[in-house]
């Protein structure tokens, strides 16, 4: 009877989560082999799938799971079955007659006394949103949006699975445009694009389910297809593609070069088969347009690897051709701006050897970490990496065991892969098969690199690179003065942190609005001048290095700053709230340590304003100040009058509540309204809330004005309820910091009990900037409230950056669309454009939408094409003291 009775509640508690959330059930019975999926429905259990022998006869991740899921529903359902636990599986789930959506399944398995796994059951809900959304984010990220096939990254990540797990013939192909950069020249890129579209689909039409097509950068592309029978197949395969590319009419010829290299059986790693089909095209391209060229017809005219790959190099070519390029370098160098005169004379050096790239690696301050480069366009890849490896350090050895070559021209990388295996792997990782390059010294000292990749032209006239050598280290020197002075213009010489003048230069680019998040630290060394004075200048320094020494080891990917004589600031760009509380706290900590006072403030948002946050952190800072300096006492006497005084304008009615109409857009009759605060002022007469809020947000007191307005509201709905009125919902708005006063729940459930009205009458809006806080207590909170009845409303909705999450996560019943979206739709197509689709968005995720804002009629006649249920502004009505509100908006 007991058992009994503990299943019917573990089912009733089932039925509610599900009914609330949305959800299917599934439970399934290990001994009798049977699964059942159920729906709720008015409360009650509807049993959509109930299915006998599930695991004896094959049906499970069979019947309701989509084939192409099944594996993946098994090793959840076996994983559950081991032991006791929980696992969460996504699956695309089939309803009868239904399309497959899918669904996430929270699996959890129960033990009998003995151990052994007696039942599973589980709740699953609908993703399908989320994973469309993620799906768009893995294809914007691994698709070329022009062509529609694999970027060059994440073709190469592919194409080395495919290449590790092929077992038949496979081909790697690589293609390149005849003559694109004339296309683009003489028929505008417009039809440029145009080719590389058709090309990109061509292509993908062509290969099919046979292997993965890539846009390699520019005009390049390539193929992997495997499955093939011999080397007929594979040469049809080659030719089929190039007579097919022949459909792209436009006004000039379109021709491909292509080439190729066969797996035939081998083993053979990606970067050498990767090389081969380099080797292939770049042949076909020398043989003249629309050729094809397969790596095993060149090989044989390879010359023979030399004991010494690593050829130095020597005067020798056309004297007249290479002093023309060095004046054309030296040219460039002359100029004033070190950095653009680079730049050019590294491009005129790609362009004279036909180079992918061309690399400049040099030392500053030690090590190896500083990068110059410039490429084609299809070497964006090869760029991306010499940049990368180069700023972390990690090509540092490879590149002092270049440096000490000496000047050199490697002709075939593969023939490196003895005598220097780490540069062979290297320039194979880059896709460099060939180089020349020189090396920089200021005296005995290595200053850094210069190399140029894959070279198609002028090899034998490498010498050039080593008559600008000379020049070239001077230059590099003469920046590293330059940007010595603008160092030392910009950073404290004491700390070696950033100083206010380097504050006010990232101030000034107004970089903040690229940070997707920003945490703000400041930090103020108590009596510092006292201290000089008493103890000496060495005293007072030694604690400022101490606090800006713990700040560096605190922070060391953050901007620190000495901004005044005795304040620091940390500026934590794109820093998540957990981990910038979870550094708050240590910093506090570690400051406390130190033996000495030294006051901190902090301010963090995901709408980053570095001004704002700076002046709200050192207010913080100074109230932490006061508590060093005077103790709690002060601060807590502080607090208490503001408190009185906040008491007091409530006993003696000087805040007020205003009412704003709520509008249905089809019958333009009220149907809701929004609870406003406003302060009677004894000089100023009625003012808004951004002339009272400021100071109960410095003090966390707003909590009491959100609850005075909550309360008034409850009795305003009392009395229209005693008088017989018609009543309408009323929206509260919650602060994020009402949302972390402990007491929340508390003191909103008193006024429940106390008013004893249906509380649907009473929304709570909440701002869409609850997603920065921490997701459990929101969470809390927002279930507790729906508990007591209330109605959820996400305001400002489309302000800032929009946290779609937000809207999916929490259960809200309404969203309100920010002013900010409809201000231009009169005029700009595009804004209307986003507003047709965000209330559509809205609509479909079953959440009822209003728009504030509105002040005109042509607004109006724009909102009625849309799924806007609700309108709110100016045009229908200003807020007007709650008072007059029934007489005003909903008296007939």
């Amino acid at each position: 009877m007991r058992e009994q009775k503990e299943q019917e509640k573990q089912n009733e508690l089932l039925r509610v989560v599900a009914e609330q959330n949305h959800e299917r059930l599934i439970e399934y019975d290990v001994k009798e082999d049977r699964a059942v999926v159920y729906a709720i429905e008015n409360d009650r259990f509807e049993v959509l799938f109930d299915i006998e022998d599930y695991v004896k006869k094959n049906h499970y991740g069979s019947v309701f799971i989509d084939p192409e899921d099944k594996k993946v529903f098994r090793r959840a359902m076996h994983a559950c079955l081991q032991k006791e636990g929980t696992v969460t599986v996504d699956v695309r789930y089939c309803e009868k007659e239904n399309q497959p959506e899918w669904y996430r399944f929270y699996l959890v398995s129960i033990a009998e006394e003995d151990g052994k796994i007696d039942r599973m059951v589980g709740r699953f809900c609908c993703v399908q949103q989320e994973k469309a959304i993620t799906e768009r984010m893995r294809r914007r990220a691994e698709i070329d949006v022009l062509t529609n096939v694999y970027n060059h990254k994440a073709f190469e990540e592919d194409c080395a699975k495919e290449l590790a797990e092929c077992t038949t013939n496979a081909l790697f192909v690589m293609l390149d445009i005849d003559d694109f950069k004339m296309i683009n020249d003489t028929q505008g890129h417009a039809v440029g694009d145009m080719v590389l579209s058709q090309t990109g689909s061509i292509l993908s039409e062509v290969t099919g389910d046979r292997g993965i097509v890539g846009r390699l950068g520019g005009d390049e592309f390539a193929v992997f297809a495997s499955g093939f029978q011999n080397s007929v197949e594979m040469e049809e395969f080659c030719v089929s593609l190039r007579e097919n590319l022949k459909k792209i009419i436009f006004d000039m010829e379109y021709s491909v070069s292509i080439g190729a290299a066969k797996l035939d059986g081998r083993r053979i790693s990606f970067p050498d088969f990767y090389y081969e089909a380099d080797r292939a095209v770049y042949a076909a391209k020398r043989g003249g347009k629309n050729r094809i060229v397969f790596y095993d017809q060149i090989k044989e005219n390879q010359e023979p690897e030399t004991a010494d790959p690593v050829e130095p190099i020597l005067a020798q070519g056309n004297e007249k051709s290479m002093l023309r390029q060095l004046r054309t370098c030296m040219e460039a160098l002359g100029r004033e701006g070190i950095g653009d005169a680079l730049m050019q004379t590294f491009e005129a050096l790609r362009q004279y050897f036909d180079a992918d790239c061309v690399v400049l690696a040099y030392a500053k301050e030690g090590g190896i970490r500083y990068v110059e480069e410039c490429h084609r366009d299809t070497a964006q890849m090869m760029a991306r990496l010499v940049t990368e490896e180069i700023e972390s350090g990690d090509a540092e050895g490879v590149i002092q065991e270049i440096g000490q070559l000496g000047d050199v021209v490697i002709p075939d990388i593969k023939s490196l892969r003895e005598s220097h295996p780490v540069i062979y792997e290297y320039l194979a990782e880059l896709r460099a098969w060939s180089a020349a390059g020189i090396s920089l010294y200021t005296g005995d000292h290595l200053l850094g690199i210069l190399m140029v990749l894959n070279p198609h032209r002028h090899l034998e006239e490498t010498d050039v690179l080593s008559m600008l050598g000379t020049t070239l280290a001077a230059r590099i020197e003469l920046r590293n003065l330059q940007e010595q002075q603008e160092y030392d213009r910009t950073h404290d010489k004491l700390t070696n942190l950033w100083n206010r003048e380097g504050l006010s230069v990232m101030a000034r680019t107004g970089a903040d609005n690229m940070f997707c998040s920003l945490g703000v630290i400041t930090t103020d060394v108590i009596h510092l001048s006292e201290i000089n004075k008493q103890f000496g200048y060495i005293s007072g320094n030694r604690r400022l290095m101490e606090v800006a020494d713990l700040l560096k080891s605190l922070f060391p990917n953050y901007r620190i700053y000495r901004y005044d004589e005795d304040e620091m600031l940390v500026l934590c760009i794109n820093i998540k709230r957990q981990e910038m509380e979870q550094q708050v706290e240590n910093l506090q900590k570690r400051l406390a340590g130190l033996g000495f006072g030294v006051a901190m403030g902090y301010s963090w948002s995901a709408h980053p304003q570095t001004r704002s946050q700076i002046a709200e952190a050192e207010v913080l800072m100074s109230n932490d100040k006061l508590k060093l300096m005077h103790g709690t006492t002060v601060m807590k006497r502080m607090e208490q009058s503001v408190i009185d005084e906040i008491n007091d304008l409530m006993e003696r009615g000087r805040y007020l509540v205003y009412l704003q109409p709520k509008v249905d857009i089809h019958t333009g009759r009220t149907e809701g309204a929004e609870a406003l605060i406003r302060q009677l002022d004894d000089e100023l007469g009625i003012v808004g809330p951004g002339m009272f809020i400021p100071v109960l947000e410095h003090y966390n007191l707003v909590h009491m004005i959100d609850l005075f307005v909550l309360d008034e509201v409850f009795r305003y709905q009392k009395e229209q309820i005693r008088e017989g009125h018609r009543t309408v919902p009323i929206s509260v708005n919650f602060s994020k910091m009402t949302i972390m006063y402990p007491e929340l729940i508390e003191k909103v459930t008193q006024m429940v009990q106390k008013y004893d009205i249906p509380v649907e009458l009473i929304h709570i809006e909440v701002t869409e900037t609850v997603g920065d806080m921490d997701h459990v207590l929101i969470e809390n909170v927002a279930n507790s409230l729906k508990e007591l009845g209330f109605r959820l409303s996400m305001d400002d909705f489309g302000s800032h950056y929009s946290n779609l999450a937000v809207l999916i996560q929490y259960d809200f019943d309404s969203a309100k669309i920010d002013r900010s979206m409809v201000t231009e739709i009169t005029n700009n197509r595009k804004s209307r454009i986003l507003l047709d689709y965000m209330t559509s968005m809205i609509n479909d995720l079953g959440i009822h939408c209003i728009v504030e804002g509105i002040e005109t009629k042509e607004q109006v006649d724009i909102l009625k094409k849309t799924k806007a249920e609700m309108i709110q502004g100016f045009y229908f009505g200003k807020p007007v003291p709650k008072e007059k509100f029934y007489e005003a908006f909903i008296a007939e």
